[in-house]
């Protein structure tokens, strides 16, 4: 111990880094995956869905982990999450009683009140517990006493408690302040202890399916067949990469994917791939709801030629689709060019434009209620969605399950493509 009572030979917390989680960001991942859903999670936590998002992005780039798997149906939590939450709620207990036992003037709960504490509170607190007086945990932490009164009286403020005393000899804890900070430091030793376990974190394989997703991905399929896995394997991760076909064959060949699901489009022999079907994909010309088409009971091609369209570019089947739709005379012109479906959906909805989607995102797009299919043949000899995989590849258990589901869920689409109506859910 120095002469002015600072422990010299102890080194400064973890605390006081900068990529270990507050516990506030503790408390979102808690309230996120208890509800498996950010928007309601956002609503118990008086906060907006964007800041819960924003928070959570934050938390798993600290720790280096993802800990949610994110789908259309809601945020569930991935391996590294379940290994962490059961920390976590012991973590936020602990802090939860710490607080409990300072008999606050504040009126909110002690859960809220300890996730309210920043982590420079928590590190002045520490620091004067470990050092005593203000000058000398202000020279440890290397800051002005000013600022360490201000943070320690902003502490006590939002704690609605009396931590310090003034006495003859400078500010020192109060025995309750002393108390609180062991028990604090006792949470801080916890929170470390999470980072350190998630940072050596790594998924089992065999937990885990990779699947390359080309641009336009069936995406109704994979979300269905998800929620199945789910079920049987609440750990089990899903990781979905986006690329093009010729990147994703290369992924494949390096390992880095288990299998490739979208159009089957025969790759070179000498790879040595396997192709799987799992059904025909079929095509529709859709608009906004309250397009003037949709008042139509019948609708010919004549009528579909008065119209703008926003189409992916020459080559993709939705574009072969549209040749074909007009392969009798001239085509209307294809005003815009993307394969984003959030640009097309936005563009259909604000205009009298028009489209061609497949089945499967036709069956995706009316979630949202913005566009529907119009009366119009697209019979055509279209491509088949399925599985292109190595030919020795063997899967395991999970990847078995979750191959299973897809299989399940590509019969129901295809037999509502035949009717049109929609898949089971």
């Amino acid at each position: 111990m120095s002469a002015d009572g600072a422990l010299t030979s102890a080194p400064a917390s973890a605390y006081a880094a900068r990529d270990v989680p507050s516990l506030w960001q503790l408390r979102v991942f808690e309230s996120v995956a208890r509800h498996e859903s950010v928007t309601r999670a956002a609503h118990e936590l008086a906060r907006s869905q964007p800041a819960v998002t924003s928070c959570l992005a934050e938390l798993e780039q600290m720790l280096g982990v993802a800990l949610f798997d994110r789908t259309t149906t809601g945020t569930y939590l991935g391996a590294a999450g379940v290994a962490a939450l059961v920390r976590t709620r012991r973590i936020l207990h602990a802090a939860e009683n710490a607080v409990a036992m300072l008999d606050s003037s504040r009126s909110a709960g002690s859960l809220a009140l300890a996730c309210s504490v920043t982590r420079a509170q928590v590190r002045c607190l520490l620091a004067m517990e470990g050092c005593g007086s203000f000058r000398a945990a202000a020279r440890r932490l290397g800051i002005t006493e000013a600022s360490l009164q201000r943070a320690a009286r902003t502490l006590e403020q939002v704690l609605g408690a009396v931590l310090y005393r003034r006495t003859a000899s400078g500010v020192h804890p109060t025995p309750l302040g002393k108390t609180f900070a062991r028990q604090m430091r006792a949470v801080v030793e916890q929170v470390e202890a999470l980072v350190g376990a998630l940072n050596a974190y790594e998924m089992p394989k065999e937990r885990r399916v990779v699947i390359g997703v080309l641009m336009l991905d069936p995406s109704i399929l994979i979300v269905n067949a998800i929620k199945e896995l789910s079920l049987q394997f609440p750990d089990a991760r899903v990781v979905m990469v986006n690329d093009t076909y010729e990147a994703l064959l290369n992924k494949l060949l390096r390992d880095e994917i288990d299998f490739i699901l979208g159009l089957l489009k025969q790759p070179d022999p000498v790879f040595d791939f396997s192709e799987q079907a799992l059904y025909r994909e079929c095509y529709c010309a859709v608009a906004r709801r309250n397009h003037p088409l949709m008042r139509q009971a019948a609708v010919t091609v004549d009528d579909l030629r008065v119209y703008g369209w926003i189409l992916p570019p020459k080559g993709s089947p939705r574009r072969e689709a549209y040749e074909h739709l007009f392969s009798e005379g001239s085509p209307p012109p294809a005003t815009i060019e993307t394969y984003s479906l959030s640009t097309i959906r936005l563009t259909l909805s604000d205009t009298d434009m028009l489209t061609v989607l497949s089945w499967t995102e036709v069956l995706s797009e009316r979630r949202f209620g913005l566009l529907g299919t119009l009366p119009v043949d697209l019979t055509w000899d279209s491509p088949i969605v399925g599985i292109t995989h190595k030919r020795e590849w063997v899967p395991h258990e999970v990847q078995g399950t979750f191959l299973a589901a897809l299989r399940r869920n590509a019969d129901a689409i295809a037999h509502s493509a035949r009717h049109k109506v929609d898949s089971p859910p």
